[in-house]
């Protein structure tokens, strides 16, 4: 059976599952009974990176790419295991930072990350680390052959002669299903192409890859390159704009602009290109609070995607174009993300006054989600991103925007610094400055069945006889989960053999079981990642019988039900490095 990973990070909350994962060596006897770690310093700020196709309904999903890591702090990261050859796998990116750094609310460690995963647009993400703390961050990426709702995608190829353009070179990105704007770039006659560094690349043809990203869909602006709160941005004259402690993004529309020329990239003209992005009427213009209109002005910024550095490009008048649409004109001599965006940081265009949001939740529908503050259109403005939602929290937002209509909607997806679709709920319109509180209420789901289950990984060496104490990151994927669209992954840190961190459900540690809650009848994979290699189990399901559990990448084992507890017993065994 084909794996389809799918990317919804939704909290499972059904099945009680013991999670024993032990490691045991064999053959030598002079050290039995001695415990070792396998790793002999703690990890310091674990984070995992987890890759997704931000449309949910496609089989296809990141897989095994590489990644670019940059910014001011790079030098501080590293793969999980002290490797800096950063290779995703599976989607999945394992990090921590080195032992000298010092990561706190004062002193935060920034870094980007880039990647350019086949089939899918450039990703590039800003991720701010400001304690020793484990965290799952999500970044979505739009499959370019199978765009997300509320983007639309052009792929296309001009001639050049001798890599310039001989005569006026359009590309342009048509209205889809789901987005009605469109996006035009178009080449002066003459224009030499150039690399980064200047350089004209002699070429004869020229590859285009655009992405539109509509303002107003959550599953648009949950994949935005660079996110909606970036710390790395500067002014016209390149002047860190807050004194570098970032601001907040109101998007009108981005388009992300990559070309390809022999193999190089193209970065930059000899003269200006003319970029025309039309703009939906529906966008709330965040300094008016109205939806925009003819003579609105927008301020224009663009993102280098692999370094993460956003730079104010000036203002952009909206004009009506020939078929009466809504859009905004500018110039370029370089290619980047372009991106719309009013913005606002505390001290300007916040009204100072906090807004408590108390939340009435159904049974069963507690765990981690996104509660975001929008605007009618559903344009983000700040969120509570990954909090655990429970009947009768409370979510403050100390400093709201200064806009006079916004609603409080929970996202189902826990996406890193920006919420996205489905919405589950939301308020009726509310002026946030003077709101003060607002309550927002969600159902409750069908109850589930119950079933036990013990779950023991046993990681082997053969040249020791030692306990060792297991460290690093380990996963449960529910296959059957992902195929309706929704979360598959369950995530558990441990730190010689303590959990550390845990993600997806509610997991406890009893005597050395971990206790976690997952569906029954489900199809699930387990994966390890243990000094610097990937481990996974083949396919099995949970159930009442036994079952051998297939082989996969180096994990194999059995299930054995028991009727009297009714308890599924699961074990496996890896061979685990014991350097």
């Amino acid at each position: 059976m084909k794996k389809q990973f799918k990317n919804y990070f939704r909290p499972v909350l059904y099945i009680i599952v013991g999670l024993s994962i032990v490691f045991s060596c064999q053959n030598i006897n002079p050290l039995d009974g001695v415990e070792l770690t396998v790793n002999d310093e703690v990890p310091k700020s674990p984070v995992l990176i987890h890759f997704a196709n931000a449309n949910s309904t496609s089989a296809n999903v990141p897989s095994d790419f590489t990644v670019k890591i940059s910014g001011k702090d790079a030098s501080l990261v590293k793969m999980d295991g002290g490797s800096t050859n950063f290779q995703a796998s599976h989607g999945l990116l394992p990090l921590a930072l080195t032992q000298s750094s010092t990561p706190s609310a004062s002193n935060p460690i920034t870094f980007n990350i880039y990647a350019e995963i086949p089939g899918f647009a450039p990703v590039s993400q800003t991720i701010t680390i400001k304690s020793d703390t484990t965290k799952v961050i999500d970044i979505s990426a739009i499959e370019l052959s199978n765009p997300a709702p509320g983007t639309s995608v052009s792929i296309a190829q001009a001639t050049l002669n001798n890599g310039v353009a001989s005569t006026e070179t359009s590309f342009k990105i048509s209205p889809s299903s789901t987005v009605s704007e469109t996006t035009t770039i178009s080449i002066p006659a003459g224009t030499k192409i150039l690399d980064a560094n200047g350089t004209a690349i002699n070429a004869n043809q020229l590859s285009s890859s655009m992405v539109y990203y509509s303002p107003t869909s959550p599953t648009s602006y949950g994949a935005f390159p660079g996110g909606f709160n970036p710390t790395n941005v500067v002014d016209e004259q390149g002047q860190p704009i807050n004194n570098g402690n970032g601001i907040n993004f109101v998007s009108a529309g981005l388009v992300s602009i990559n070309m390809q020329a022999s193999g190089t990239a193209v970065k930059k003209f000899s003269q200006p290109v003319k970029v025309s992005m039309e703009v939906n009427t529906n966008t709330t213009n965040f300094e008016s609070g109205e939806n925009v209109k003819e003579g609105d002005i927008v301020p224009l910024w663009s993102l280098n995607e692999e370094t993460g550095a956003w730079k104010k490009e000036g203002n952009v008048t909206l004009t009506k174009n020939s078929s009466g649409k809504l859009v905004a004109n500018f110039e370029t001599t370089h290619l980047s993300c372009f991106n719309l965006d009013w913005f606002y940081f505390y001290g300007l265009g916040t009204c100072n006054t906090p807004l408590t949001v108390t939340l009435h939740i159904g049974a069963g529908r507690e765990g981690y989600y996104d509660v975001a503050l929008v605007t009618p259109q559903n344009q983000y403005l700040a969120a509570a991103h990954w909090e655990y939602v429970t009947d009768g929290k409370k979510v403050v937002f100390p400093n709201v925007a200064n806009i006079p209509n916004a609603k409080i909607v929970i996202s189902d997806f826990n996406l890193w610094l920006n919420p996205r679709l489905p919405i589950l709920a939301e308020t009726p319109i509310f002026n946030p400055c003077t709101k003060g509180a607002v309550d927002i209420t969600w159902g409750s789901p069908a109850p589930p069945e119950f079933l036990n289950i013990n779950m023991n990984i046993v990681g082997k060496c053969s040249n020791k006889d030692v306990k060792i104490l297991p460290s690093g990151w380990y996963y449960i994927y529910d296959y059957t989960k992902a195929l309706t669209g929704k979360d598959g992954w369950t995530y558990l840190y441990l730190v010689n053999g303590v959990i550390r961190y845990t993600y997806g459900s509610t997991i406890t540690n009893t005597n050395g079981v971990y206790s976690i809650k997952l569906p029954v009848g489900h199809q699930y994979y387990v994966y390890t990642w243990n000094n610097n290699k990937w481990y996974e189990s083949g396919l099995f399901t949970l159930g009442k019988n036994n079952f051998t559990l297939p082989a996969g990448t180096g994990i194999t084992g059995s299930g054995a039900y028991n009727s009297a507890t009714n308890t599924l017993n699961i074990t496996g065994t890896f061979s685990a490095s014991c350097n």
